[in-house]
């Protein structure tokens, strides 16, 4: 039995184990509160990804180039001109052997002196009745046969001597002085300055894509479709479409697409340089440029509505805390997308996004409107 004198006592267990368990149970909401704030891995929707923005690798050539070479065969007895050289139009470039040429014209020149003596010599006696019809005939036909092979062999003369047709660069001389070359072999490789182009290989799949309207449309914008990077250089130069092969290319089921832009000024551009070109698809093919590339991972469908795809993006908190790492802390909110095409760097969306915008790039399966969460930072050396 509890006298009066232990009464105090027993009251004062009772009020230290009731305290005891209230604090307990005010530690255990925040420990909990601790546990649902959960790290995710974020993408953010860069202005490089609106548009359908491709790479791809390019070599550049030039816009206006001839491989000249000689219409007839024969010994360089000349080669005037250096890779790299500017040129003017009607500059000889090389010159061959003329002496077989120059016997040859010495040869028919003779054989149209002669023909065309007797000529004047039958027309004279056709006319006195001296000789047949059918005589003054023959003498005609062998006039004008004598006529066209001094015309060939002037021609064969200027053809030993070969001449730029526009002003420009020489590109490259593939062959040397005093060689026996062949005719229409190349004996020099001239550029006209002024622009460049620039070709790659676009897949099956997006060449039967490419709007005929959209292409021709790209021809006459003054807003460029595509940009082009020479090596290391960040430096992006637009670029107009001009166009692509009909024809697959040898090896691959790829079409050669070609660009043209004017050859930059603060850059030395040469024929077989290799280039990237950043291609905007949707200006190419006609479709809508509030696109995006997203992780594949980054889209999925609800339980109550699967037949929506949405992406979840991550909402800071206005004011609040931030975890250790810097990063506020915040929420969730799903946001419905159409899907396109499925390429190698993720899939096609649209919707309401904006560039800027950090959606959850891995276990959005997982995310829920009541979801708290924190972004997930890479720690050095992991």
């Amino acid at each position: 039995m509890t006298t009066a004198r232990h009464r105090p006592t027993l009251c004062l267990a009772l009020l230290l184990i009731l305290s005891l368990a209230l604090a307990g149970c005010n530690e255990a909401p925040a420990s909990l509160a601790k546990q649902q704030i959960h790290p995710v891995k974020l993408v953010t929707l860069a202005k490089d990804r609106a548009g359908m923005l491709q790479h791809y690798p390019a070599v550049v050539h030039a816009s206006e180039r001839s491989d000249l070479a000689f219409r007839v065969g024969g010994e360089l007895e000349a080669l005037l001109v250096q890779p790299g050289e500017r040129v003017s139009a009607g500059q000889p470039i090389a010159r061959l052997d003329d002496r077989d040429a120059r016997s040859r014209l010495a040869s028919a020149q003779s054989s149209f002196d002669l023909a065309q003596a007797t000529f004047e010599r039958m027309r004279y006696s056709v006319e006195r009745g001296a000789i047949s019809q059918a005589r003054f005939d023959e003498a005609r036909a062998e006039h004008l046969a004598a006529r066209a092979s001094l015309e060939q062999a002037r021609d064969r003369l200027d053809y030993t001597e070969l001449d730029a047709p526009f002003s420009g660069v020489i590109a490259s001389v593939p062959v040397d002085n005093f060689q026996v070359v062949s005719a229409q072999q190349t004996i020099a490789t001239l550029h006209k300055p002024g622009s460049i182009d620039v070709s790659f290989q676009l897949p099956e799949q997006q060449v039967r894509r490419i709007s005929r309207e959209a292409r021709e449309a790209s021809r006459e914008s003054a807003t460029p479709m595509a940009w082009v990077r020479f090596g290391a250089d960040e430096t992006r130069y637009p670029a107009r479409y001009k166009e692509h092969d009909t024809s697959v290319s040898t090896g691959s089921l790829s079409y050669a697409v070609t660009l043209t832009l004017p050859e930059p000024d603060d850059l030395t551009v040469l024929s077989g340089m290799s280039a990237t070109v950043i291609l905007d698809m949707a200006r190419l093919t006609g479709t809508p440029g509030d696109r995006w590339r997203v992780p594949v991972g980054a889209v999925v469908t609800r339980d109550s509505a699967p037949d929506q795809p949405v992406v979840w993006r991550y909402v800071p908190d206005a004011e609040g805390g931030a975890s250790q790492d810097g990063e506020r802390l915040g929420r969730v909110e799903a946001v419905p997308v159409e899907t396109g095409p499925l390429g190698e760097t993720g899939l096609l969306v649209s919707g309401a996004l904006s560039a800027g915008d950090r959606l959850v790039a891995a276990g959005a399966q997982r995310m829920d409107a009541e979801r708290r969460v924190r972004p997930w930072v890479q720690e050095e050396g992991l």
